[in-house]
Parts: C-alpha cells; structure tokens; sequence
C-alpha cells in the first residue's frame, strides 16, 4: 500500500517506474484562477492572497507522465 502525500506531483511520479499504479488520485492545478472568482453579489468567493496555485493548467508533459505510471493506462 502506497503512501498519501502532499507534494508536486511530477517529481512523485518520477521516482516511479511504468505502471507502477493500479489508481492514483491527483488534484492538479484547473487553470481558473481562484483568486479572481467572485460571486453572483460581486464578492470575492476565494481570497487565497496573490498565490496563483490555480492559474495554469495542467502540461502535455502532467498527462503524459501520469498515463505512464498508469497500469490500465486510465486517466
């Protein structure tokens, strides 16, 4: 059994072989940019300060290392 972790998921997937997974539940980045997401009242819904922890989206690169260490090759 794995261990959960908080941490960038591209270096945790690097230090994993192929198919190394059966399942991995990610959270990664949607690219919508939380910080300037507002109500229908015009209040601010989020006020994480000037982090953009949520402003890009995911790389070509994300998926691809993700599908590698896949063993169903799911995503």
């Amino acid at each position: 059994m794995e261990n959960i972790t908080n941490e960038c998921n591209m270096e945790l997937m690097a230090r994993y072989e192929d198919n190394h997974f059966d399942l991995a539940i990610v959270d990664p980045p949607y690219g919508i940019d939380v910080t300037k997401m507002t109500l229908g009242n015009g209040k601010k819904k989020i006020d994480r300060g000037t982090t953009n922890w949520d402003s890009n989206t995911p790389t070509k690169e994300y998926f691809e290392e993700l599908r590698r260490v896949s063993k169903n090759q799911i995503i």
